[in-house]
């Protein structure tokens, strides 16, 4: 049996539950899907909890937000499968046997990835920011993320073996926005677990509006750097997998970390009316985060961070 994860935070997942089980019945492949609320405002919780008229689905709710790694550790306790189906609450399955595709592969490897997809390009100016930045590195075929299976990993659309998940399971130490999958990846490969990357993507619908992803970025940032103190026998993995590490890194040795935090500091306010005009540029996002590195950098004393 397959139980199908979904960790939900302010979203409606009644249309992601109801496909789920519609493909399962379709392709006759056992189920169970475990839906936990993790603190969500009162309206989603009043929508999302008519699924559990489903005896196929579990629905809980917490009444005090665990954060994404924990929530995501709490669903593997309460699942029945030998398989955990991890899908982001925002996500969609974009192919109609999106479960088969899962379903077929499931004993070539421990970690079989589906990856990401993005809808058309959204109307409003204050969304194009995250659909462009989805487009142009979140989204990858297959062939592309086997190149580097443990880097590409993301956590919004996984499949994995129960067994396997228990003996890593996502760092609790991570709380926030940012990173637990990058992480999660890391010792993936340190444990030498066997992945798969197929092309059966989920279309992410959670797009937010610029200010408020901007706001996720820099608490992605944050647990970036908390990452170099919490697994700092890691610190070679991290830059090697993370590009806006490398960079920062690589610019810093050629005297470029003043520069940033002062480009950072003098025309933040700037750089951010920018991102989230109708043309936001991709190349200003990543000089926005290389300046609010440089920053955390300076004053959380990792200048001998190599």
């Amino acid at each position: 049996m397959i139980s199908i994860c979904l960790p939900i935070y302010n979203f409606d997942i009644t249309e992601l539950a109801e496909e789920l089980l519609k493909q399962a019945m379709e392709f006759n492949i056992s189920v169970e899907i475990l839906a936990f609320d993790d603190a969500s405002l009162s309206y989603y919780k009043k929508r999302n909890s008519k699924i559990s008229v489903n005896s196929n689905v579990h629905y809980l709710e917490f009444d005090h937000n665990l954060g994404r790694s924990k929530i995501r550790n709490r669903l593997a306790d309460f699942a029945q499968g030998n398989w955990l189906l991890f899908l982001d609450c925002d996500m969609m399955p974009e192919l109609p046997n999106f479960l088969n595709s899962y379903n077929s592969v499931i004993d070539q490897a421990n970690v079989i990835c589906g990856g990401t997809s993005y809808g058309p390009k959204p109307f409003k100016s204050e969304l194009l920011l995250r659909w462009r930045y989805g487009v142009y590195r979140e989204s990858r075929n297959a062939i592309r993320r086997q190149v580097r299976p443990y880097a590409s990993f993301l956590s919004g659309n996984f499949m994995i073996r129960k067994d396997v998940f228990n003996a890593i399971r996502f760092n609790e130490t991570i709380s926030g926005y940012g990173h637990e999958d990058t992480l999660f990846g890391l010792d993936l490969k340190k444990h030498k677990v066997s992945i798969l990357h197929i092309q059966n993507p989920c279309i992410h619908l959670g797009i937010e509006p610029c200010f408020d992803y901007l706001v996720k970025t820099e608490q992605g940032i944050i647990n970036l750097v908390r990452l170099l103190r919490i697994v700092p026998e890691q610190k070679q993995d991290l830059r090697k997998n993370i590009r806006l590490l490398r960079y920062y890194c690589a610019l810093r040795n050629i005297g470029m970390g003043y520069p940033l935090r002062w480009i950072f500091r003098v025309f933040n306010p700037l750089i951010r009316r920018l991102l989230c005009s109708s043309r936001p540029s991709i190349l200003l996002f990543d000089l926005y985060k290389l300046g609010m590195i440089a920053q955390l950098f300076k004053k959380v004393n990792l200048s001998n961070y190599k």
